[in-house]
Protein backbone atom coordinates (compact mmCIF):
# COMPACT_ATOMS: atom_id res chain seq x y z
CA UNK A 1 0.00 0.00 0.00
CA UNK A 2 1.05 3.61 -0.47
CA UNK A 3 1.56 6.14 2.31
CA UNK A 4 2.88 9.65 2.69
CA UNK A 5 6.16 9.90 4.60
CA UNK A 6 8.56 12.73 5.46
CA UNK A 7 12.17 12.51 4.28
CA UNK A 8 15.13 14.73 5.16
CA UNK A 9 18.63 15.46 3.95
CA UNK A 10 21.28 17.72 5.49
CA UNK A 11 21.42 20.61 5.61
CA UNK A 12 17.77 21.26 6.52
CA UNK A 13 16.07 19.85 3.44
CA UNK A 14 12.66 18.15 3.76
CA UNK A 15 10.08 16.66 1.46
CA UNK A 16 6.92 14.56 1.68
CA UNK A 17 7.04 11.44 -0.48
CA UNK A 18 4.51 8.81 -1.40
CA UNK A 19 6.16 5.46 -0.67
CA UNK A 20 5.13 1.82 -0.85
CA UNK A 21 5.00 -0.37 2.26
CA UNK A 22 4.25 -4.11 2.25
CA UNK A 23 0.61 -5.18 2.51
CA UNK A 24 0.03 -7.35 4.47
CA UNK A 25 2.90 -6.82 6.98
CA UNK A 26 5.65 -9.46 7.12
CA UNK A 27 5.35 -12.25 9.72
CA UNK A 28 5.88 -10.91 13.23
CA UNK A 29 5.28 -7.32 12.15
CA UNK A 30 2.36 -4.93 12.32
CA UNK A 31 1.17 -1.97 10.29
CA UNK A 32 0.60 1.12 12.40
CA UNK A 33 -1.55 4.12 11.54
CA UNK A 34 0.53 6.91 13.00
CA UNK A 35 -1.41 9.35 15.18
CA UNK A 36 1.46 11.45 16.58
CA UNK A 37 5.25 11.62 16.46
CA UNK A 38 7.56 13.89 18.45
CA UNK A 39 10.64 15.67 17.13
CA UNK A 40 13.81 14.55 18.92
CA UNK A 41 17.08 16.44 19.28
CA UNK A 42 18.75 13.70 17.22
CA UNK A 43 16.38 14.56 14.36
CA UNK A 44 17.67 18.13 14.51
CA UNK A 45 21.33 17.13 14.53
CA UNK A 46 20.70 14.75 11.63
CA UNK A 47 19.01 17.52 9.67
CA UNK A 48 21.96 19.81 10.37
CA UNK A 49 24.91 17.58 9.49
CA UNK A 50 24.34 13.82 9.66
CA UNK A 51 21.82 12.94 6.95
CA UNK A 52 24.07 12.91 3.91
CA UNK A 53 21.33 11.33 1.77
CA UNK A 54 17.54 11.39 1.77
CA UNK A 55 16.21 9.32 4.69
CA UNK A 56 12.84 8.82 6.42
CA UNK A 57 12.76 9.77 10.08
CA UNK A 58 10.72 10.00 13.28
CA UNK A 59 11.00 7.56 16.19
CA UNK A 60 8.81 8.97 19.02
CA UNK A 61 5.64 7.30 17.83
CA UNK A 62 2.07 6.76 18.96
CA UNK A 63 -0.39 5.04 16.68
CA UNK A 64 -3.15 2.51 16.15
CA UNK A 65 -2.59 -1.10 15.10
CA UNK A 66 -3.97 -1.25 11.57
CA UNK A 67 -2.96 -4.74 10.35
CA UNK A 68 -1.20 -7.82 11.70
CA UNK A 69 1.40 -10.02 10.08
CA UNK A 70 1.30 -13.78 10.50
CA UNK A 71 2.18 -15.02 13.95
CA UNK A 72 1.28 -11.84 15.85
CA UNK A 73 -0.79 -12.97 18.82
CA UNK A 74 -0.38 -10.32 21.51
CA UNK A 75 -2.01 -7.46 19.61
CA UNK A 76 -5.33 -6.71 17.92
CA UNK A 77 -6.26 -4.24 15.23
CA UNK A 78 -7.64 -1.02 16.66
CA UNK A 79 -5.41 -1.02 19.75
CA UNK A 80 -3.54 2.17 20.60
CA UNK A 81 0.21 1.63 20.95
CA UNK A 82 3.50 3.42 21.39
CA UNK A 83 6.59 2.01 19.70
CA UNK A 84 9.95 1.29 21.29
CA UNK A 85 12.66 2.84 19.13
CA UNK A 86 14.85 -0.17 19.89
CA UNK A 87 13.87 -3.44 21.53
CA UNK A 88 15.99 -6.24 23.00
CA UNK A 89 16.53 -9.61 21.36
CA UNK A 90 15.63 -11.91 24.28
CA UNK A 91 18.17 -14.46 23.06
CA UNK A 92 21.66 -13.29 24.02
CA UNK A 93 23.49 -14.04 27.27
CA UNK A 94 22.82 -10.56 28.62
CA UNK A 95 19.08 -10.93 28.05
CA UNK A 96 19.10 -14.33 29.75
CA UNK A 97 21.02 -12.79 32.65
CA UNK A 98 18.21 -10.26 33.06
CA UNK A 99 20.25 -7.36 31.67
CA UNK A 100 18.04 -6.53 28.72
CA UNK A 101 19.16 -2.92 29.17
CA UNK A 102 22.59 -3.98 27.89
CA UNK A 103 21.38 -6.09 24.96
CA UNK A 104 23.21 -5.51 21.70
CA UNK A 105 21.72 -8.49 19.93
CA UNK A 106 19.93 -8.46 16.60
CA UNK A 107 16.49 -7.38 17.78
CA UNK A 108 14.02 -6.36 15.06
CA UNK A 109 13.41 -2.62 14.71
CA UNK A 110 11.71 -0.16 12.39
CA UNK A 111 14.82 1.86 11.48
CA UNK A 112 15.51 1.93 7.75
CA UNK A 113 11.92 1.24 6.73
CA UNK A 114 10.57 3.31 3.81
CA UNK A 115 8.25 5.12 6.24
CA UNK A 116 9.01 5.95 9.87
CA UNK A 117 7.23 8.04 12.48
CA UNK A 118 6.63 11.10 10.34
CA UNK A 119 4.21 9.32 8.04
CA UNK A 120 0.60 8.24 7.73
CA UNK A 121 1.35 4.51 8.03
CA UNK A 122 4.47 2.53 8.89
CA UNK A 123 5.57 -1.01 9.68
CA UNK A 124 7.01 -2.04 13.03
CA UNK A 125 7.99 -5.30 14.75
CA UNK A 126 5.13 -6.47 16.95
CA UNK A 127 7.60 -6.83 19.85
CA UNK A 128 8.21 -3.06 19.81
CA UNK A 129 4.54 -2.16 20.42
CA UNK A 130 3.41 -1.27 23.95
CA UNK A 131 -0.31 -0.79 24.45
CA UNK A 132 -1.71 2.27 26.18
CA UNK A 133 -5.08 3.77 27.05
CA UNK A 134 -6.38 7.01 28.47
CA UNK A 135 -3.92 9.45 26.90
CA UNK A 136 -4.14 11.76 23.93
CA UNK A 137 -1.80 10.46 21.21
CA UNK A 138 0.11 13.76 21.30
CA UNK A 139 0.98 12.99 24.92
CA UNK A 140 1.46 9.24 24.46
CA UNK A 141 4.14 9.79 21.80
CA UNK A 142 6.28 11.45 24.48
CA UNK A 143 6.84 8.01 26.04
CA UNK A 144 10.05 7.38 24.09
CA UNK A 145 11.56 10.73 25.04
CA UNK A 146 10.36 10.42 28.64
CA UNK A 147 11.87 6.93 28.77
CA UNK A 148 15.28 8.48 28.11
CA UNK A 149 14.83 10.79 31.08
CA UNK A 150 13.59 7.87 33.19
CA UNK A 151 16.68 5.85 32.25
CA UNK A 152 18.95 8.73 33.22
CA UNK A 153 17.38 9.16 36.66
CA UNK A 154 17.44 5.40 37.20
CA UNK A 155 21.12 5.26 36.20
CA UNK A 156 21.93 8.12 38.59
CA UNK A 157 20.45 6.20 41.57
CA UNK A 158 19.43 9.34 43.47
CA UNK A 159 18.48 9.02 47.14
CA UNK A 160 16.18 11.11 49.32
CA UNK A 161 17.96 14.20 50.57
CA UNK A 162 20.54 14.26 47.75
CA UNK A 163 21.35 17.62 46.21
CA UNK A 164 20.69 17.47 42.46
CA UNK A 165 21.46 19.84 39.59
CA UNK A 166 19.95 19.28 36.14
CA UNK A 167 21.85 21.00 33.34
CA UNK A 168 19.90 21.45 30.11
CA UNK A 169 16.11 21.79 30.54
CA UNK A 170 15.09 20.27 27.23
CA UNK A 171 12.29 17.70 27.25
CA UNK A 172 14.59 14.97 28.63
CA UNK A 173 15.95 17.30 31.30
CA UNK A 174 12.45 18.43 32.28
CA UNK A 175 11.31 14.83 32.63
CA UNK A 176 14.31 14.29 34.90
CA UNK A 177 13.36 17.36 36.95
CA UNK A 178 9.84 16.00 37.41
CA UNK A 179 11.05 12.55 38.43
CA UNK A 180 13.74 13.82 40.81
CA UNK A 181 11.25 16.19 42.44
CA UNK A 182 9.20 13.15 43.49
CA UNK A 183 12.25 11.52 45.08
CA UNK A 184 12.46 14.17 47.85
CA UNK A 185 15.80 15.77 46.98
CA UNK A 186 17.52 17.97 49.51
CA UNK A 187 17.98 20.54 46.76
CA UNK A 188 16.93 20.62 43.13
CA UNK A 189 18.37 23.18 40.71
CA UNK A 190 17.87 23.45 36.95
CA UNK A 191 20.52 25.28 34.94
CA UNK A 192 19.82 26.46 31.41
CA UNK A 193 20.48 29.21 28.93
CA UNK A 194 18.45 32.46 28.87
CA UNK A 195 17.29 31.56 25.35
CA UNK A 196 15.33 28.65 26.85
CA UNK A 197 13.18 30.89 29.04
CA UNK A 198 9.99 28.86 28.60
CA UNK A 199 11.77 25.66 29.57
CA UNK A 200 13.28 27.22 32.69
CA UNK A 201 9.85 28.54 33.65
CA UNK A 202 8.41 25.04 33.41
CA UNK A 203 11.26 23.69 35.55
CA UNK A 204 10.34 26.26 38.19
CA UNK A 205 6.69 25.25 37.92
CA UNK A 206 7.75 21.65 38.53
CA UNK A 207 9.37 22.65 41.82
CA UNK A 208 12.99 23.36 40.90
CA UNK A 209 15.20 26.35 41.56
CA UNK A 210 16.40 27.81 38.26
CA UNK A 211 19.50 29.63 37.08
CA UNK A 212 20.21 30.96 33.58
CA UNK A 213 23.82 31.09 32.39
CA UNK A 214 25.59 32.13 29.20
CA UNK A 215 28.04 29.79 27.52
CA UNK A 216 30.41 29.42 30.45
CA UNK A 217 29.41 27.22 33.38
CA UNK A 218 32.61 28.23 35.12
CA UNK A 219 30.92 31.57 35.84
CA UNK A 220 28.71 29.84 38.43
CA UNK A 221 31.40 29.91 41.10
CA UNK A 222 28.94 29.91 44.02
CA UNK A 223 27.70 26.46 42.93
CA UNK A 224 31.07 24.72 43.03
CA UNK A 225 31.07 21.61 45.19
CA UNK A 226 27.38 21.95 46.05
CA UNK A 227 25.75 18.88 44.48
CA UNK A 228 25.74 15.13 45.05
CA UNK A 229 24.40 14.56 41.53
CA UNK A 230 24.61 16.47 38.28
CA UNK A 231 22.29 15.23 35.53
CA UNK A 232 23.76 16.49 32.28
CA UNK A 233 21.52 16.74 29.22
CA UNK A 234 23.53 19.49 27.53
CA UNK A 235 26.19 19.00 24.82
CA UNK A 236 29.41 17.20 25.65
CA UNK A 237 31.52 20.36 26.01
CA UNK A 238 29.68 21.23 29.24
CA UNK A 239 30.84 18.08 31.04
CA UNK A 240 34.24 19.39 32.10
CA UNK A 241 33.09 22.68 33.71
CA UNK A 242 30.06 20.97 35.27
CA UNK A 243 32.31 18.56 37.18
CA UNK A 244 33.22 21.48 39.43
CA UNK A 245 29.64 21.56 40.72
CA UNK A 246 30.00 18.12 42.28
CA UNK A 247 30.59 17.72 45.99
CA UNK A 248 33.17 15.26 47.32
CA UNK A 249 32.06 11.81 46.13
CA UNK A 250 29.60 13.33 43.67
CA UNK A 251 28.30 11.67 40.52
CA UNK A 252 27.52 13.04 37.08
CA UNK A 253 25.12 11.17 34.81
CA UNK A 254 25.29 12.19 31.16
CA UNK A 255 22.96 11.89 28.19
CA UNK A 256 23.72 14.13 25.25
CA UNK A 257 24.86 13.79 21.68
CA UNK A 258 26.70 16.67 20.04
CA UNK A 259 27.40 17.22 16.37
CA UNK A 260 31.16 17.57 16.90
CA UNK A 261 33.84 14.98 17.74
CA UNK A 262 32.54 14.47 21.28
CA UNK A 263 35.89 14.68 23.04
CA UNK A 264 36.45 16.22 26.47
CA UNK A 265 39.36 16.74 28.84
CA UNK A 266 39.42 17.24 32.59
CA UNK A 267 41.79 17.15 35.53
CA UNK A 268 42.09 13.43 36.32
CA UNK A 269 43.87 14.10 39.61
CA UNK A 270 41.02 16.28 40.82
CA UNK A 271 38.56 13.64 39.60
CA UNK A 272 40.45 10.95 41.51
CA UNK A 273 41.09 12.76 44.79
CA UNK A 274 37.50 14.03 45.03
CA UNK A 275 36.17 10.50 44.35
CA UNK A 276 33.93 11.66 41.52
CA UNK A 277 32.02 9.43 39.11
CA UNK A 278 30.88 9.94 35.52
CA UNK A 279 28.11 7.68 34.27
CA UNK A 280 26.65 7.36 30.79
CA UNK A 281 22.92 6.91 30.31
CA UNK A 282 22.07 5.48 26.89
CA UNK A 283 18.45 4.35 26.64
CA UNK A 284 18.96 1.69 23.99
CA UNK A 285 17.19 -0.69 24.08
CA UNK A 286 14.31 1.70 24.72
CA UNK A 287 12.70 0.00 27.72
CA UNK A 288 10.58 1.04 30.73
CA UNK A 289 7.65 2.15 28.52
CA UNK A 290 4.89 0.69 30.78
CA UNK A 291 6.35 2.45 33.83
CA UNK A 292 6.68 5.72 31.92
CA UNK A 293 3.10 5.51 30.67
CA UNK A 294 1.89 5.04 34.25
CA UNK A 295 3.90 8.07 35.36
CA UNK A 296 2.44 10.19 32.55
CA UNK A 297 -1.10 9.10 33.40
CA UNK A 298 -0.46 9.88 37.08
CA UNK A 299 0.73 13.38 36.14
CA UNK A 300 4.18 12.83 37.65
CA UNK A 301 5.67 13.24 34.17
CA UNK A 302 3.88 16.38 32.92
CA UNK A 303 3.07 15.26 29.39
CA UNK A 304 0.53 17.95 28.57
CA UNK A 305 2.82 20.73 29.80
CA UNK A 306 5.77 19.52 27.74
CA UNK A 307 3.95 20.00 24.41
CA UNK A 308 4.46 23.51 23.09
CA UNK A 309 3.69 23.10 19.37
CA UNK A 310 1.69 20.73 17.17
CA UNK A 311 2.11 20.65 13.37
CA UNK A 312 0.61 18.65 10.50
CA UNK A 313 2.70 16.24 8.47
CA UNK A 314 2.61 18.58 5.48
CA UNK A 315 4.17 21.24 7.75
CA UNK A 316 7.21 19.07 8.49
CA UNK A 317 9.76 21.62 7.32
CA UNK A 318 8.15 24.34 9.43
CA UNK A 319 8.04 22.03 12.45
CA UNK A 320 11.76 21.32 12.19
CA UNK A 321 12.84 24.92 11.61
CA UNK A 322 10.63 26.06 14.48
CA UNK A 323 12.68 23.79 16.76
CA UNK A 324 15.85 25.32 15.35
CA UNK A 325 14.87 28.99 15.24
CA UNK A 326 12.43 29.59 18.11
CA UNK A 327 14.22 28.09 21.09
CA UNK A 328 12.73 30.62 23.49
CA UNK A 329 9.23 29.31 22.72
CA UNK A 330 9.79 25.60 22.05
CA UNK A 331 9.61 22.83 24.61
CA UNK A 332 8.40 19.81 22.62
CA UNK A 333 7.10 19.75 19.06
CA UNK A 334 4.70 17.02 17.93
CA UNK A 335 3.66 16.23 14.36
CA UNK A 336 0.31 14.68 13.45
CA UNK A 337 -0.53 13.20 10.03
Amino acid sequence: MKTKAAYMKAPWQFEIREVEIPDPPPPGWIRVRVTSCGICGTDLSSAAVRADKWVPFGHEIAGVVDALGDGVENLKTGQTVVLESGSYCGKCDLCHDGRVDLCRGKAPHFWGQPAMGFSEYMLAPACSAVQYEGLRPEVACLTECAGVGYDMVKTAAIHMGDRVAVIGPGPIGLVAVALVRHQAPGRLLTIGKPSGKRRLELAAELGSEIIAFGDNLAELKDLRGQFDHVLMTAPVEFIEPALSLLAYGGEMTYIGIGTGPGRIGFDANDFHFRKLQLRASFASPAIYFPAVLRLIKAGIIPGEKLISHIFRLDEMALAMTTCRDKKSDVIKVVVKP
